[in-house]
């Protein structure tokens, strides 16, 4: 029997009051385990960026509005 089979039988077993609650908190995992997803995503482009030889230097943002004709 697959997880996903597990699972549907799971499922079955519960009344439909009770799903409220089973969805509320698959809700909760799954919006836990897309963060966890984010977060990392988020912190390996740093690291890459960190780690880039070509990154070049910082520039001020008053020069970076200014190369775009931005008046800050």
């Amino acid at each position: 029997m697959s997880n996903r089979e597990r699972c549907n039988a799971i499922l079955d077993s519960f009344s439909d009051t009770q799903l409220i609650n089973v969805v509320a908190v698959l809700q909760a995992m799954k919006q836990a385990i897309d963060d966890t997803a984010d977060e990392a995503f988020c912190e390996k482009m740093a690291r890459d960026y960190e780690n880039d030889p070509e990154r070049g230097d910082p520039m001020p943002i008053e020069d970076f509005a200014k190369q775009l004709g931005i008046m800050l």
